[in-house]
C-alpha cells in the first residue's frame, strides 16, 4: 500500500474516514457481484438448454411429417437427444450445487454473515478405558517380574524446585532423584543376587575397531605435528627478525666504540705534543706509549710460547738507548738514585782486554799452525 502524505492523512481524520471498513464494504461488494454473475450464468444455461429443446422437438416433428418410413429411426434419435439433454441438465444442475457449496473466504462475508458461520470442530475420542486395557496387556512388568529383567523405577523422592526456570537449580532436583534411584536399584539387584559390577580382569570390547582408531590417532598425531612445525617455523621467523636486529646494534656499538677509541687517541696524541717542552713523567711516557702502541699494531705478533704479551727485547734495548721519547736533554746523566744502583756493576769488565802479544810470538805461533 502507498504511504499517503501527512496533509492528506490529517485531512482524512479530520473527516472520520474509515479505511477499514471502506475496503470490508468493497469486499462484501465484490462477494456480492460474484454470486449474483452465478445466478445469471445459471439462468442464462436453463434458458439456452430451453430453446435448444424446443428447436429439437420442431426439427423432429418436421422430419417425422415428411418421411414416414423413417419413424423408427428418429424416434431411436429423439431419445437418444432426450437422454443426452437430461445428462447435460443433472451435469449443469451438479454444477450449480457446487458452485452453492463452494467454499467463501470469512474476509468475503459481512458482519451479519460471519456471525452465523459455524466454526469447525475436530471430533476428538479419548477412550481411557481402552487404552488402559490395551497398555495393559502388552506391558510385562508385574509384581513378579525380577527387576534385573526390566530396570526401571519410579523414585519417590520428591521434587521441590522454587523457580522452575533456574537451570542449576532444576539440575540438582534431577539428579538428586537419579542418585536415590540408583540406591534404589543397586539394593534390589544385590538381593536378587544380581552382579551389576564388571570383574577386575573383564576387557570390554571396543565400539570402534583398532583400524579406525589407529587412523583417528595418525591424523591426531599430523594435528599436532602440524601445529608444532606452524609453531617452530614462526619461532624461526621471529629469531631472524631479531637475529637481524641485534646484529644491526652489535655493528653499530662497535663502529661508536672504534671512532670513540680513534678519538681517545688522537686526543691524548694532541696533549703529548703539547706537553713535550714540560717536565718529563716516565709513568705519563709509559702511558702515552703503550696507547700508541696499541693503535699502530692492534694485531701483534705471540710469542714463540703463545703469549701475545711476549717483551721485544729489540724494542726494550732502544729504549734503554735512546728514551722513550719526549725530553732528551740530560737523560743520560746520572743521579743519586743511578749512581747507588750497582746492579749491572762488574769488576771483571772494568779491567780491560789482554795485551796483543808481540810480533815474534805472533809468528811463531803462525808457524806453529
Amino acid at each position: 500500500m502507498a504511504k499517503r502524505s501527512k496533509l492528506l492523512q490529517a485531512l482524512d481524520d479530520h473527516k472520520g474516514r474509515d479505511y477499514a471498513a471502506e475496503k470490508q464494504k468493497k469486499l462484501v461488494k465484490a462477494a456480492e457481484k460474484k454470486r449474483a454473475a452465478k445466478k445469471a450464468a445459471a439462468q442464462d444455461s436453463d434458458e439456452e438448454v430451453e430453446v435448444k429443446k424446443n428447436v429439437e422437438e420442431a426439427k423432429v416433428n418436421k422430419e417425422a411429417a415428411a418421411s414416414d418410413d423413417e419413424d423408427d429411426e428418429e424416434d431411436e434419435d429423439f431419445v437418444a437427444e432426450n437422454e443426452e439433454d437430461d445428462d447435460e441438465e443433472m451435469e449443469e444442475d451438479e454444477e450449480e450445487e457446487e458452485d452453492e457449496d463452494e467454499d467463501i473466504a470469512l474476509s468475503d462475508l459481512s458482519d451479519a454473515e460471519a456471525e452465523d458461520v459455524v466454526p469447525h470442530q475436530r471430533l476428538t475420542i479419548n477412550n481411557s478405558a481402552a487404552i488402559n486395557a490395551s497398555l495393559k496387556r502388552i506391558s510385562f512388568i508385574s509384581h513378579l517380574t525380577p527387576f534385573s529383567e526390566h530396570n526401571s523405577l519410579v523414585s519417590t523422592e520428591p521434587i521441590d524446585i522454587e523457580d522452575p526456570n533456574d537451570d542449576l537449580t532444576r539440575e540438582l532436583a534431577f539428579y538428586k532423584v537419579c542418585q536415590s534411584a540408583a540406591a534404589t536399584a543397586r539394593g534390589l539387584l544385590k538381593k536378587e543376587g544380581t552382579p551389576f559390577t564388571r570383574p577386575g580382569d573383564y576387557f570390554a570390547e571396543m565400539v570402534k575397531s583398532d583400524e579406525h582408531m589407529g587412523r583417528i590417532k595418525k591424523k591426531l598425531y599430523d594435528e599436532a605435528a602440524a601445529k608444532k612445525a606452524s609453531a617452530e617455523a614462526r619461532k624461526q621467523r621471529d629469531l631472524k627478525k631479531f637475529g637481524k636486529q641485534v646484529q644491526v646494534a652489535k655493528l653499530q656499538q662497535r663502529q661508536k666504540e672504534k671512532r670513540e677509541t680513534l678519538e681517545k687517541i688522537n686526543t691524548l696524541k694532541k696533549k703529548r705534543k703539547t706537553d713535550s717542552s714540560g717536565p718529563t713523567d716516565d709513568s705519563k711516557d709509559l702511558f702515552d706509549v703503550a696507547i700508541e702502541d696499541a693503535a699502530a699494531q692492534p694485531a701483534r705478533k705471540r710469542g714463540r710460547d703463545g703469549d701475545s704479551s711476549a717483551t721485544n727485547h729489540k724494542r726494550q734495548k732502544k729504549n734503554e738507548k735512546f728514551g722513550f721519547g719526549g725530553r732528551k736533554r740530560h737523560a743520560k746523566s746520572g743521579d743519586a738514585v743511578s749512581s747507588g744502583d750497582l746492579r749491572n756493576f762488574s769488576a771483571k769488565k772494568m779491567k780491560g782486554g789482554a795485551k796483543r802479544p808481540g810480533k815474534s810470538k805472533r809468528a811463531a805461533a803462525k808457524g806453529r799452525g
